[in-house]
């Protein structure tokens, strides 16, 4: 779906781009994790100064820098940032003419892609937050009258999880793209 597209730089493969993707994400979501479920009752998801609005404060600003580095990254003019990347470069399965064919990608092609996944993960997660924002209180009233508070935390827990791992894989592929758009497109 085209709406989705900019997702297709999780299909990128590369032997380094895991630890950005994934590992590095899962072990910070899971210590934070940790953290959050010994003291979930310190730790506030949203209220005025809760964890899910001061996130949603800095993707506001993040979704405009991810969209303006795409625009600066597709239009800027220099061949040695449409040469295959050096070294092990990564590469993407494609269809042409009805079979897949393995590309390799270009600078231009690989930070266009990680950039475009920045700007549409940062507003889901933009939105996520909004809408627990907006639902939360009422949601949590309403599920206090069926299950117990200890289940309660489990939910709140694996909430924080998801939303964690979200934002670490936003927090690691932008520093990620930093590093693009400041050493490597010089060099």
């Amino acid at each position: 779906m085209k709406l989705f597209s900019p997702l297709s730089y999780l299909r990128i493969k590369h032997e380094e781009k895991g630890w950005y993707d994934y590992k590095i994400p899962l072990a910070v979501s899971l210590f934070v994790t940790v953290m959050y479920h010994s003291h979930a009752s310190k730790i506030s998801l949203v209220a005025t100064n809760g964890l899910l609005l001061q996130v949603n404060g800095l993707l506001q600003v993040l979704i405009g820098f991810y969209i303006a580095a795409l625009a600066a990254v597709s239009t800027f003019s220099s061949p040695s940032i449409d040469e295959v990347m050096a070294g092990d470069p990564p590469t993407l399965l494609e269809k042409f003419r009805g079979q897949k064919i393995k590309v390799e990608l270009t600078r231009r092609r690989f930070v266009c892609y990680l950039f475009g996944y920045l700007a549409l993960v940062s507003f889901m997660l933009f939105c996520l937050g909004m809408i627990s924002v907006l639902i939360g209180k009422p949601f949590h009233l309403w599920l206090v009258t069926f299950v117990s508070a200890e289940i309660i935390l489990w939910l709140k827990t694996f909430f924080v999880s998801v939303y964690i791992f979200i934002l670490m894989n936003i927090i690691t592929t932008t520093l990620l793209g930093l590093y693009f758009l400041a050493v490597r497109f010089h060099q």
